[in-house]
């Protein structure tokens, strides 16, 4: 080889491939990375839908309570009897407002477990302060309403608990995290 053809080689620079784009060590640590974010992230994403469906069963018992109360509002302090009564069920929105044969139902509220709507359910609760005292007990399936009357055939007083994903009432898991709307 001679002096000349030596210069002229080391003097270059060394050719590049003519197909450009990443190698497959490029491209599995990228997909790892995902990997790594996704699982990371999912499991937020997850306990965030929950939150907001749960938020979602707070605002529903919050229509209901809002429901009764108008209800004991034009009615001289007396809150419906169940959840049933059509009279309370025209104080639900889109109702007349109203008792008695001009009642019309307005639209009950929307399971966000079901994306149904689903008809508030007449509870047993006796006792609000042993309500909200204990450990939360089964409402019924996730998202559900209820209603109950307390004390007798012209109630002075309700309780509206709601049901989280497993079916019990809202709150804690220990005695004396029950959530229960009422005017007591």
């Amino acid at each position: 080889m001679s002096l000349v053809s030596l210069r002229s080689r080391v003097g270059r620079k060394p050719q590049r491939r003519s197909n450009q784009g990443f190698t497959l060590i490029e491209l599995l640590v990228v997909v790892i990375i995902i990997g790594i974010l996704a699982a990371i992230a999912l499991p937020n994403f997850i306990g965030a839908q929950d939150k907001a469906r749960e938020a979602s069963v707070k605002a529903n018992m919050r229509t209901a309570q809002i429901a009764a109360e108008s209800y004991a509002t034009d009615n001289g302090g007396t809150y419906p009897a169940s959840a049933s009564s059509s009279d309370y069920l025209s104080y639900l929105p889109g109702g007349s407002s109203s008792t008695g044969a001009g009642a019309t139902a307005g639209k009950n509220p929307v399971n966000p477990f079901t994306n149904a709507p689903e008809a508030i359910k007449s509870g047993a609760v006796s006792d609000v302060q042993a309500t909200r005292a204990g450990a939360p007990t089964s409402v019924g399936s996730a998202g559900n309403v209820e209603y109950s009357a307390i004390t007798g055939a012209a109630p002075t007083s309700y309780a509206i608990r709601g049901a989280g994903k497993s079916g019990t009432a809202l709150g804690g898991t220990s005695p004396g995290t029950t959530l229960v709307l009422s005017n007591q």
